[in-house]
């Protein structure tokens, strides 16, 4: 971030120096040497980053600085070009370019900024005057404009900005929203203002802003930007805002046009003066709260009011089971508060976390109208965490969510992880992304209503943190974590009122949950594997699914085994294993499982896991214990022999080694493997189908998958490859079709053509194959081809055709049927072609009063038009009796496999082979061959 001096913009503090604006003009106009290249591309292609290391290393390589410049400068703030002296005097050709400029963070300055807007601003907010007068004459008071103006062009997400204010978090979050008060809706500033007097000066000052907000609120236009009341401000005023705003669109453009006020971008790029190399890096900052609550849903507590009421209105994906219990007090919530709310209720059950559940909850945002400036709530346990989240970080590329953890999982592990994901081919978590919640809000009340067995698998995430890191916090579940379950975390009973336990269940969370973001915070995208809180998540990640097991208690059985690799590796001592396995059994989770004695099945999961950690195992286990080591090395051989060791070690603790209420069928869950299709035990491999369905089905391994994939792809090639080969003309023909898609939009853009065509809608090699079979084996000499398209049917017609046979091809689309004929004019088969253009039935009734009829009928036009067609030739005689008609296209895409509503075309195509099938004239059979192939009989 540079720190720039520009002029003043009046009557601001003296470190709020803002640039007079000016047109942009070019860098050459101002006596610069021109960039050659479009530099402008070069900046768009990395506006993300920003990086001290890579500015100190390439100040030393002799790069130039152009200062903080964007694609786009004011006269005054254009990109400098200077040429430096390289070595032996050679000027760089190097290039520096910058995206941002912001103020430095001076802390007493910006305190008594504050202080002063905010002791200028109490009177004006307790006038009789109406709310909106006040408003406006709030905004209008120089202090407080200068206070905005100010806050505006600070580095509000930097780290400097936060050790500054670090001694008091909530006002640091409020100017970190305060710097997009030009966007911020109108009883949003009003609230930040309120937040800053009762953290400045104390609740007394901060009364009357807080009766200007509930005025306010009550106000029609209380959700509108700042900026929409522009127009309504004093002349120069206004202007001074405006300037503010034009200054900030090339200086940092996040403070003015902002997609959501909770992540900045940032960007470093060089590049040759040609631009012809360009290296770059880019970086995204993210902005989260996380806060440990009480009574989150009564109407005092204003955690969710302060983000949804300024917006007007709050969408939220709830869990099921939490709408049961908890939905009339969420609805009470909102309508309390005068919000509209907009619930999507999704199931949290692990059977039910799967790509398809993530998409069902996209339709539901896009249906709602979510905005990516609006954050989404999101309320539920772990499962819902991860699918809500996950859409979140899918909806239009990134939206903003909130979590209120309703369960222990998600109030210490999953609700405030930047990582969300969903489950995809029997695999624990495939899909993913790295999308933080900008506030999570964990409340134990909520911990009352869960299952025991919930609860106690929630447990697991708390050992984690304290075996990795925080041997305090171990010590404390090793001594409450018994009661902890057994009270519901102080939810129940004369728990409730017992202040020394709640301490301590607060304590336990709290350090839980700091453990949980030192560890995984510095580390957001994953870019190394040295990653404490993935203890327990090593192996168990390849048979948790498939056991049925609880996720903790999939977990539990991990971390016993990890600790025990620890112990085996010098890492913690035997007495420390077996306090981690106590502390694990005593807290009715899984050490042992019958699943493990597949071992071979646990050797795929290490295997996955290192692809899956960039070609390292890193397995986390304590190095000592409340601290992190890692498990790089460890082989099949090894890992065998360790699992039967830790199990003859399991089998002495109580019930040996196995967990209370281990699976999810057992706490009322559905079993995750729930929706897996199962094949029949006896299948029979028959036909390539049934080998796919065989081999996808019998294991879970991802690579059977991809193997199943390939065999899929490859049933067209196997077919065309042992298929007799076309002749010179149809390859030609097959190439120019696949040509054709660009021209095929722009003629139907111009009208030439009704509809649009598409170079897929070929015959195709094989069946271009099988319709000369046909031809020759039927000794056809006159056939019909309904829909020419460019000519491959019935030009592989017409070659098998002896010298007197006779091909009449029909075509609807005038264009096609020029192409078409362009395609035949080479082929000394070509005379053996009659093309017609027209619309098919009416051609066909004009063949039929000429007394034609034919041996051979290929029907390959509108699916919808079928069946009429159908009709029509067998009612004229066109189709002979003892004559062949061959369609194509009768299994559409599968369509009907879906079990979902046929499309036209398909609904075309099951009214034809229904009719078929009720016609005793002929004889068909479908063949699966591409999109399916019938061929009907014509018997009488």
């Amino acid at each position: 971030m540079a720190c720039t001096k520009c002029a003043s913009l009046g009557s601001g503090p003296a470190f709020l120096q803002p640039v007079q604006s000016t047109r942009p003009r070019p860098a050459s106009s101002l006596g610069q040497p021109p960039v050659q290249g479009d530099l402008s591309s070069v900046a768009a292609a990395a506006a993300t980053t920003a990086s001290a290391t890579a500015s100190a290393v390439l100040a030393v390589a002799g790069a130039v600085s152009l200062g903080a410049a964007s694609g786009r400068r004011r006269a005054t703030k254009l990109p400098k070009v200077v040429r430096l002296q390289g070595a032996q005097n050679m000027p760089s050709p190097t290039l520096e370019i910058n995206y941002y400029e912001l103020d430095a963070v001076e802390a007493p300055r910006i305190l008594s900024a504050v202080r002063l807007a905010i002791k200028m601003a109490s009177p004006i907010v307790q006038e009789s005057t109406s709310p909106e007068e006040r408003l406006l004459k709030l905004l209008s008071e120089p202090s407080v404009q200068s206070m905005l103006t100010t806050v505006s062009r600070l580095p509000v997400f930097s780290k400097e900005m936060a050790l500054a204010f670090k001694d008091d978090l909530d006002l640091l979050l409020a100017l970190k929203q305060l710097k997009y008060f030009w966007n911020l809706p109108q009883s949003q500033l009003a609230i930040l203002l309120e937040v800053m007097a009762r953290q400045l000066e104390g609740p007394s000052q901060a009364a009357p802003f807080q009766e200007f907000l509930r005025v306010l609120t009550q106000t029609p236009n209380h959700a509108k930007n700042i900026k929409h009341l522009r127009d309504e401000l004093p002349a120069e005023v206004k202007a001074e805002y405006l300037r503010n705003a034009d200054y900030l669109e090339t200086a940092d453009a996040h403070a003015v046009y902002p997609t959501s006020i909770y992540r900045q971008c940032d960007g470093f790029t060089l590049a040759t003066k040609d631009a012809s190399t360009i290296e770059a890096v880019m970086s995204t900052t993210l902005t989260t709260t996380i806060k440990i609550a009480r009574k989150v849903l009564e109407p005092s507590n204003h955690l969710l009011y302060n983000i949804y009421k300024p917006l007007g209105r709050c969408v939220a994906v709830v869990d099921d089971k939490v709408d049961a219990i908890y939905g009339k007090e969420l609805d009470a919530y909102f309508a309390g508060h005068g919000i509209e709310f907009k619930k999507i209720v999704s199931s949290g059950n692990e059977a039910d976390k799967d790509i398809r559940d993530v998409e069902r909850i996209l339709v539901s945002l896009k249906k709602a109208g979510q905005g990516r400036h609006e954050p989404l709530l999101v309320v539920g346990g772990g499962v819902i965490a991860d699918i809500a989240g996950f859409a979140a970080a899918l909806y239009s590329r990134n939206t903003p969510y909130v979590m209120l953890c309703t369960s222990i999982v998600s109030g210490i592990d999953a609700g405030p992880s930047p990582r969300v994901c969903c489950n995809g081919f029997d695999y624990k978590n495939l899909y993913g992304a790295y999308h933080p919640p900008v506030l999570t809000i964990t409340d134990r009340g909520f911990w009352k209503s869960l299952h025991p067995g919930w609860l106690r698998h929630g447990v697991a995430e708390i050992i984690k943190m304290a075996v990795m890191k925080d041997l305090s916090l171990f010590e404390l579940v090793e001594q409450w974590g018994p009661k902890c379950l057994e009270t519901k975390f102080g939810t129940v009973g004369d728990s409730v009122n017992d202040q020394a336990f709640q301490d301590v269940c607060d304590l336990i969370v709290g350090k839980a949950m700091e453990g949980y973001v030192r560890s995984e915070y510095g580390n957001l995208w994953e870019t190394h594997q040295c990653r404490p809180h993935a203890y327990g998540h090593t192996w168990c990640p390849g048979y948790e699914l498939p056991s049925g097991m609880l996720h903790g208690q999939a977990v539990g059985t991990c971390m016993g085994f990890g600790a025990y690799l620890a112990m085996k590796s010098d890492f913690i001592p035997e007495i420390e294993c077996q306090r981690i396995l106590k502390v694990i059994s005593d807290c009715e989770l899984c050490l042992w499982h019958p699943i493990m004695e597949d071992g071979a099945a646990i050797w795929r999961s290490q295997v996955a896991m290192i692809e899956k950690r960039g070609g390292n195992l890193a397995a986390p286990i304590p190095r000592p214990l409340g601290e992190s080591g890692y498990l790089n090395d460890l082989s099949e051989e090894m890992l065998l022999q360790r699992l039967q060791e830790y199990k003859s070690i399991c089998l002495s603790y109580p019930r040996q080694g196995r967990g209370v209420e281990e699976h999810c069928t057992e706490v009322g869950l559905a079993d995750p493997q729930s929706n897996k299709i199962a094949p029949p035990e006896d299948r029979f491999v028959v036909t390539p189908t049934d080998l796919m369905i065989t081999t996808l089905t019998k294991t879970q391994d991802m690579a059977a998958v991809g193997e199943v994939v390939r065999m899929l792809d490859g049933v067209d090639g196997m077919v065309v490859k042992y298929s007799t080969q076309p002749s010179e003309a149809l390859r030609n023909i097959s190439v120019q079709t696949a040509k054709t898609n660009p021209n095929w939009a722009e003629m139907e853009k111009k009208g030439a053509t009704s509809k649009l065509l598409e170079a897929e809608m070929i015959s195709g090699q094989a069946e271009g194959q099988l319709l000369q079979l046909l031809v020759k084996f039927g000794r056809v000499k006159k056939v019909l081809d309904i829909g020419t398209f460019t000519g491959y049917s019935s030009l592989a017609m017409a070659e098998a055709l002896p010298e007197d046979g006779r091909v009449v091809t029909l075509e609807r689309q005038e264009e096609a049927a020029k192409m078409a004929a362009e395609n035949w004019a080479s082929s000394p088969h070509v005379g053996k072609i009659e093309s017609r253009v027209g619309e098919a039935q009416a051609l066909l009734q004009a063949l039929a009063s000429q007394g034609e009829s034919f041996d051979l009928v290929f029907l390959d036009v509108d699916k919808p038009g079928y069946f009429a067609l159908y009709q029509t030739l067998m009612e004229t005689g066109l189709l002979r009796v003892g004559g062949l008609l061959a369609v194509d296209n009768t299994m559409y895409k599968g369509e009907e496999l879906t079990g979902e509503q046929l499309s036209l075309n398909g609904e075309g195509a099951r009214a034809l082979n229904a009719g078929l099938l009720a016609d005793d004239r002929v004889l068909q059979v479908m063949l699966p061959l591409r999109d399916g192939l019938t061929l009907a009989f014509r018997q009488h």
